[in-house]
């Protein structure tokens, strides 16, 4: 008696944990198994916000209504927004960020998976990195740090319609899609 007591005692706890673990792999599939470009292109077109940057350095959520308050003051704001993403086919799209000096544009063109290989007009990162001007060996050194830095194999993954995450070796970053009536 006991022992059925005790198996049906772990059975009943058990239960849900397995039921969240499922749950929880279904959401991870969808994120992470994506086998078509399209799992990342479909509807991307629009303006989003990089929300990476609302988070501390240690880690740390932002501050509850940070990101309310952020979307409020910076979608639709043309002289200080976010990136605007526009597809260009099913398997690749731009993203548009508006610099000091004036808009940069990059391409992610996917390879397989969830990876887009990110390029990009190498004299408009100069320009907005205010590298253009700099002469000498330490410009040189530094265009082609940054060059180095930023044309890379990049993970991009939706983790739903409006998040998305880019993942470098250095960072991920993480976007949020502006409301529609904010465009």
């Amino acid at each position: 008696m006991r022992l059925t007591l005790a198996f049906t005692l772990a059975f009943v706890v058990a239960g849900p944990a397995h039921a969240e673990i499922e749950a929880d792999f279904a959401d991870a599939n969808r994120i992470f198994a994506q086998v078509s470009p399209l799992a990342v292109t479909d509807d991307i077109a629009g303006e989003w916000l990089p929300l990476s940057t609302l988070a501390n350095l240690n880690g740390a959520e932002p501050d509850p209504g940070l990101i309310s308050s952020f979307i409020e003051r910076i979608c639709g704001n043309d002289p200080v927004r976010g990136a605007t993403f526009t597809p260009l086919d099913d398997s690749s799209f731009e993203m548009t960020s508006a610099t000091a000096r004036g808009d940069l544009t990059y391409r992610f063109d996917w390879i397989g998976g969830a990876q887009f290989y990110r390029s990009f007009d190498p004299a408009a990162l100069f320009s907005a990195l205010g590298l253009d001007t700099m002469d000498a060996e330490r410009g040189q050194e530094m265009r082609a740090r940054s060059l180095d830095g930023t044309s890379s194999l990049v993970t991009v993954h939706r983790l739903t319609p409006d998040l998305l995450a880019m993942a470098t070796a250095q960072r991920v970053e993480i976007y949020g899609r502006c409301p529609e009536g904010d465009l």
